[in-house]
């Protein structure tokens, strides 16, 4: 029994570390061909993960290929770790995405505020709203041509599937002419309504709706479709580590 374990031990850790190798390739692609800050965000998390994929991996192929007590034994601490960190993660994400995210941005008049200390549904609304984050956001979306490309559709730089209508457009509630694409008029009587992005819109390209509290929440709802993914994402790789720990636990045992 304890040598089948040990097969498929080396054999999952085998492809963990595939897939280690495979995020460090791509972080250090991207930091290579990016051509902006947007495009390299994601290079030093794929790069991390990678390296500590293929620690791990190599320490149970190690522990399992030679038989190793102390490196099973090691193994296996890291692997209940890492386990312990995704199921951390994953609970996190779904708190922080649950159906009042985004809501904290005043979106006309009013701003909802967390029901009790342990609400985490404005935690990702807050840190899109930050004045400086909101800068390096607004700054990839001006970056990858946001209203210059076809609704729904923007290159994969930081941001991905973000509602044009919130950013590229005044809300239509303000009551202003459209001209052309990028350009509306404001009508001589004013906005037909008191919201707050009426007066934050402009037709220069760099600016359009991009401080609008409309485009923070379509960016916030986008980032929320985002980490939904990530946590599916996660419960499918809990899955297959606690397989993996199961059958080390398995082979140290035997």
């Amino acid at each position: 029994m304890g040598c089948i374990c040990n097969c498929f031990v080396g054999l999952l850790n085998s492809v963990l570390l595939t897939v280690g190798i495979g995020f460090v390739i791509s972080g250090a692609y991207l930091n290579i061909n990016g051509n902006s800050d947007c495009e390299k965000v994601l290079t030093t998390p794929l790069i991390v993960m990678g390296g500590l994929l293929l620690i791990l991996s190599l320490i149970g192929i190690m522990g399992t290929s030679c038989s190793s007590t102390f490196c099973m034994y090691i193994y296996l601490t890291l692997m209940f770790l890492l386990i312990l960190g995704v199921i951390a993660f994953t609970i996190f994400v779904f708190m922080i995405t649950n159906q009042a995210v985004g809501k904290a941005i005043a979106d006309s008049e009013k701003v909802i505020e967390p029901k009790n200390p342990m609400d985490f549904s404005n935690w990702l609304a807050k840190k899109v709203n930050k004045e400086n984050n909101w800068k390096k956001i607004k700054s990839c979306l001006i970056d990858a041509r946001l209203c210059t490309t076809d609704e729904y559709k923007l290159e994969f730089n930081f941001l991905v599937l973000v509602d044009q209508a919130a950013c590229c457009k005044p809300p239509d509630v303000c009551g202003f002419t459209q001209k052309n694409k990028s350009v509306w008029e404001v009508p001589k009587s004013g906005p037909s309504s008191k919201n707050k992005d009426c007066k934050k819109w402009s037709n220069d390209g760099d600016k359009m709706c991009f401080e609008c509290d409309s485009c923070k929440v379509g960016v916030v709802e986008n980032l929320k479709r985002e980490w939904k993914a990530l946590a599916l994402i996660n419960i499918c790789l809990l899955a297959f580590l606690i397989l993996i720990y199961m059958l080390g636990c398995c082979a140290f045992c035997s």
